[in-house]
């Protein structure tokens, strides 16, 4: 009767072991180098950032970085896999480690994290500049950018962050929306200034300009932004130029 209990058990924790793949595993194969490497276990976000500083990102022998990226990355998925419900640790991983990814992978990480965490709010805790759009921003940013690059119709990546700046704007930092701002206008420029662009670019234009005063992040990266919006009003129909040139 012993026996049998013990059996039943043995058989109910090897179920357990093989519950079905989440959804990141799902979507992500490990790339053919991964078993070659040896990576250290991570299950927190606070140890995504020791790795991640622990070592040199950039800046460095060619096959050093590679190796220490990929190990990066292997850590990152094993811990995605092992903590899925862990949504901060999730989403730092997904947002860093395409520095180890394959490139066909790394674009489909972006697109995996604003799928799956569009909502997140990342932390701020020791960030003076920091807001809890900040990640979610950055990345959507780099999606648009490659979507921008790769297309010539520039309206998935005007919707992509129209749709985040309507959705999230007061949570993002203005250093980052200056970043976007400036992305925002040359595609504008790109695909042509009509009346709701050019009303959208003119209403950042006045709140940054007064924000830049007080906030220095903001300022070091506001010059772009008067030239473009500049070049908006000087492109846009005449009838719809309803401001004036920047100084």
């Amino acid at each position: 009767m012993q026996i049998n209990k013990v059996i039943i058990a043995i058989f109910f924790l090897i179920i357990a072991g093989c519950g079905k793949p989440n959804k990141f595993e799902q979507n992500f194969t490990k790339p053919t180098w991964f078993d070659s490497l040896e990576a250290p276990e991570i299950n927190t976000s606070e140890e995504v950032d020791a790795l991640w500083h622990s070592e040199k990102r950039c800046c460095e022998d060619a096959n050093i970085l590679l190796k220490n990226n990929r190990i990066f990355y292997k850590s990152c998925f094993n811990a995605i896999s092992k903590h899925y419900e862990d949504e901060e640790l999730v989403v730092k991983c997904l947002w860093l480690m395409d520095v180890g990814a394959e490139s066909n992978q790394r674009i489909e990480l972006s697109r995996f994290l604003l799928d799956n965490f569009g909502h997140h709010k990342n932390s701020v805790n020791n960030c003076a500049n920091c807001m809890p759009g900040d990640t979610v921003a950055r990345v959507t940013l780099d999606l648009a950018t490659y979507e921008s690059r790769t297309s010539n119709s520039k309206d998935q990546p005007i919707k992509r962050i129209e749709n985040l700046l309507d959705s999230r704007r007061d949570e993002i930092s203005y250093w980052v929306q200056a970043e976007i701002y400036k992305f925002l206008g040359e595609v504008y420029l790109e695909a042509g200034i009509d009346y709701e662009r050019l009303n959208r670019f003119k209403e950042a234009y006045n709140r940054l300009n007064k924000i830049k005063d007080y906030n220095e992040p903001l300022e070091r990266r506001f010059p772009p932004i008067v030239k473009l919006y500049n070049l908006i009003l000087q492109n846009a129909p005449n009838d719809q130029t309803q401001g004036r040139r920047a100084q």
